[in-house]
């Protein structure tokens, strides 16, 4: 496997974008429909080889995958939410810090290489803009710009290495096609995922273990019926995912009934709640601040 993806080096120099109340990753971060990209980028994720064997070395995911899912996501929100001060971020970055070995190709790993961390960095904020294009009012070329350097305000609170950061649309793209085409691979974890309807796994934590016995196995297939459905024309074929016009019109169909029903919902339950309440905490502090604005940049 080729390590172009990972080595070439951006050609404009990096500049960040306010990230806070009515940034972009504020409004959708934490958004429900968001939910629905779980399964498929932690697939992006666990297609890089490093990430596979990290999980595969020094995580319990083939025994409980929502345990990763559980732990991670909140902390992950609160890197964007929580001022910078607070540390959320360095908490994320710092969790990665003994994660190493080496992955099955033979070559060593570190969590917090900055070539690798970038990588999961990514996958979150494409998915953002991916959720516009199948469940909401697609992102205009502007806001993808500004998307992007929200990202790179969002890297840099981690204190990594700015080595392969961009900071443009443009540059997203060439990157995504070269990662797509040289980087990501099928492996044993997502094998796991795409294979986890037929397999006996724990509940989703709050599901009693009888409603879990009934609706594992159509909840799993619908799950891996989305990771299909999200995932780019690329990764299904690397994966070895079946797609056919069938899929492809219910796909639609359920696109489809969201973006006709979620504007309908009121705010509050558009969003997770912890979040929700994040973003109306700042947001009546802003109000009571006129003229000394908190910093979430």
């Amino acid at each position: 496997m080729s390590s172009a993806a990972e080595t070439e080096q951006p050609t404009t120099i990096p500049t960040g974008a306010p990230l806070g109340p009515g940034s972009l990753l504020w409004e959708y971060f934490g958004d429900r429909r968001l939910n629905l990209f779980f399964g498929r980028s932690g697939t992006l994720q666990n297609m890089h080889p490093a990430v596979s064997a990290a999980l595969q070395q020094h995580s319990n995911f083939f025994d409980d995958p929502w345990d990763r899912l559980l732990r991670s996501v909140p902390r992950i929100q609160d890197s964007i939410y929580d001022p910078p001060e607070s540390g959320a971020a360095v908490r994320v970055r710092d969790y990665h810090r003994d994660i190493k070995g080496v992955d099955h190709h033979g070559q060593r790993y570190h969590a917090l290489n900055p070539d690798i961390y970038w990588w999961t960095h990514v996958t979150f904020v494409e998915a953002v803009m991916t959720m516009n294009e199948h469940f909401g009012t697609p992102l205009t070329d502007a806001q993808k710009q500004q998307l992007w350097a929200e990202g790179v305000t969002w890297w840099e609170r981690y204190g990594l290495s700015m080595q392969p950061v961009f900071g443009t649309y443009e540059e997203f793209q060439a990157y995504w096609e070269r990662m797509l085409a040289e980087g990501l691979e099928a492996n044993a974890t997502t094998d796991f995922a795409l294979r986890s309807a037929a397999i006996s796994i724990p509940p989703v934590p709050g599901v009693p273990e009888w409603v879990w016995a009934v609706i594992r196995r159509p909840f799993m297939q619908f799950n891996v019926w989305l990771i299909g459905a999200l995932m780019p024309p690329r990764g299904r074929e690397i994966l070895g995912i079946d797609w056919n016009r069938r899929d492809e019109a219910g796909f639609q169909v359920f696109a489809g009934a969201i973006r006709a029903t979620w504007p309908l919902i009121p705010r509050r339950l558009r969003y997770d709640g912890r979040v929700y309440r994040k973003i109306r905490a700042a947001e009546k502090g802003l109000s009571q601040r006129p003229f000394r604005a908190a910093r979430w940049w």
